[in-house]
């Protein structure tokens, strides 16, 4: 079911002004633009009418979800190298 929900959140707009799907957004998140400003400056996301005004919360959780998916990998790689 949760591929299902990210397949589906690929394709959905996320910034409606400029039409940037989450896939896309997602896919400079692990390019390594990391923050909002840097998004805005990979991707223009932000950029449009509205200013970000509908957009930015939806892409500050991405960012956050992602980031935090990394802190888990980093612990769990960790306490693997520490039990070898």
């Amino acid at each position: 079911m949760s591929s299902q929900k990210q397949m589906i959140s690929n394709f959905k707009k996320v910034c409606i002004c400029r039409s940037v799907t989450g896939g896309t957004i997602m896919k400079a998140i692990r390019e390594g633009s990391l923050s909002f400003e840097a998004l805005r400056r990979a991707i223009r996301v932000g950029t449009g009418n509205c200013k970000a005004k509908r957009c930015r919360p939806k892409i500050e959780a991405q960012l956050q979800v992602y980031k935090q998916s990394l802190d888990t990998a980093e612990k769990e790689a960790s306490s693997s190298k520490a039990n070898v």
